[in-house]
């Protein structure tokens, strides 16, 4: 009977015991980890906050310039687009072909205009 009623108890009831003793010193190993646990789960959800807020900021930016620009950002989609088509589509053949020779310029040229667009 004293079996299940124990069963529901937390491993800090379970151990008590004189101060020397080892149910004592397992005690304290429980409370340090239960504080580290409790500092790094602080730890985690404050960076996850922080991230999260970052995150939504850019994504606000993003809307913002796109509300602001849609011609620059309907270009800038289009030849993210192309490029991409362009690297997809000569990645797909194991003979250079004339996708490769144009794909990486096309492509780092794309790059190069919206970087400096949204800069």
């Amino acid at each position: 009977m004293d079996i299940e009623k124990n069963k529901f108890e937390s491993p800090s009831q379970k151990m008590t015991g004189e101060p020397g003793s080892a149910n004592a010193a397992a005690q304290k190993v429980l409370d340090r980890g239960a504080e580290a646990y409790g500092q790094a789960e602080k730890a985690v959800s404050d960076v996850y906050d922080k991230t999260a807020e970052a995150v939504s900021k850019t994504y606000e930016q993003a809307k913002s310039y796109g509300s602001e620009n849609p011609g620059k950002t309907l270009l800038i989609a289009f030849g993210i687009g192309l490029g991409l088509g362009f690297l997809l589509g000569a990645g797909a053949s194991s003979r250079p072909s004339r996708t490769s020779r144009y794909g990486q310029p096309v492509v780092n040229a794309l790059s190069n205009l919206a970087q400096e667009f949204f800069r």
